[in-house]
């Protein structure tokens, strides 16, 4: 193998040598994605003894939080065999997973990278798609479509929506940063819906360590979230998420964006299904009783809520005044 006169050195963000680039596409290889914990003008629970904190995921080298499940799968492959001889990657996928898909298969090999996307994708999620080399077909139905291609000879379905791989990249990676970064002390995990592979990884390993930790699923109630599904169209997806939530909650398109805004304005550029994840919490604790608040509660007397926010608001930036009304926005910043 061919060697550098400069090693890799994760410590010191510094990735060189023959697999440079698939070491820094390697989320165990970087510091943990940050985790904030919001002041009180930002959680309205404060004075009940309740943190909150956004597990910024989007901070990964490329801005997406698919990273993790993505490298999951494709190292999985890899081991098992599966990529010897793969020329064609597909996936339904109109998002952050295919582009995470798209850095990741040229690092293995991979020449083409097809996305099954709806006929409703926005024109500018296409073009960005595409500039990244990947071909985008549409398809009513994009699951099935994907995993029909996928079963060709020389091409490879990653599945996200099926394969326990998408769970494990956060069994691997996510799951054990949170627990470190609280020092344990978390007992509130909150994460919206799309595959349901975040949710899937992290109550796995929360409930093992601590077995009252309560997981609250957030759903949009319409498709109009990015990067997540209606509880309907979570049906569609073979991911066991219903056994992995304690708590299902629904959020509005309005209030998703606006969450989001308020965290954008103060310098948390989390994108609207992080705002949807965020108002899920609150309207969860608003709910609850103080006896349930109460067993939510660590040895320290406190509620500690990690939140997901697996994206930023740049790709979305044209839509919050679109989504919002003059007031609300001026309200979101204030």
């Amino acid at each position: 193998m061919m060697r550098s006169c400069i090693a890799s050195s994760p410590a010191s963000s510094v990735f060189a040598g023959p697999n440079a680039l698939l070491d820094y596409l390697d989320p165990g290889k970087h510091p943990p994605t940050p985790l904030v914990e919001l002041p009180p003008e930002l959680n309205p629970y404060h004075g009940q003894k309740v943190r909150v904190f956004l597990k910024l995921l989007f901070m990964t080298p490329i801005f997406n939080a698919k990273l993790l499940a993505s490298r999951n799968l494709f190292d999985a492959a890899y081991a098992s065999g599966r990529l010897k001889g793969v020329h064609t990657l597909v996936e339904n996928s109109s998002g952050n997973k295919i582009l995470a898909d798209a850095f990741l298969a040229r690092c293995f090999g991979i020449s083409k990278v097809i996305a099954i996307v709806p006929h409703d994708i926005p024109p500018d999620k296409q073009h960005l798609l595409e500039l990244f080399g990947v071909e985008c077909r549409k398809d009513l139905n994009g699951i099935a479509k994907a995993r029909e291609l996928g079963a060709q000879d020389g091409w490879w379905n990653p599945d996200q929506y099926r394969d326990e791989s998408n769970p494990g990249g956060s069994v691997r990676w996510l799951a054990p940063q949170i627990w470190q970064q609280t020092h344990g002390e978390v007992t509130v995990f909150c994460a919206g819906l799309g595959t349901g592979g975040t949710m899937i990884g992290v109550s796995k390993c929360l409930k093992a360590l601590s077995p009252h930790a309560t997981m609250i699923g957030v759903v949009p109630t319409t498709n109009d979230v990015p990067g997540t599904r209606t509880t309907e169209r979570l049906e569609e997806v073979d991911q066991p998420w219903r056994d992995a939530i304690d708590v299902l909650q629904t959020v509005g398109i309005v209030d998703a964006y606006y969450q989001s805004l308020r965290l954008c304005s103060r310098g948390l550029l989390a994108g609207p299904s992080s705002g949807m994840a965020l108002q899920g919490l609150y309207d969860h604790l608003r709910r609850v009783t103080q006896t349930k608040l109460n067993s939510m509660r660590n040895a320290n007397g406190e509620v500690v809520a990690v939140v997901a926010c697996p994206d930023s608001c740049m790709l979305y930036l044209s839509k919050y005044s679109t989504r919002l009304g003059a007031e609300q926005m001026v309200q979101a910043i204030a």
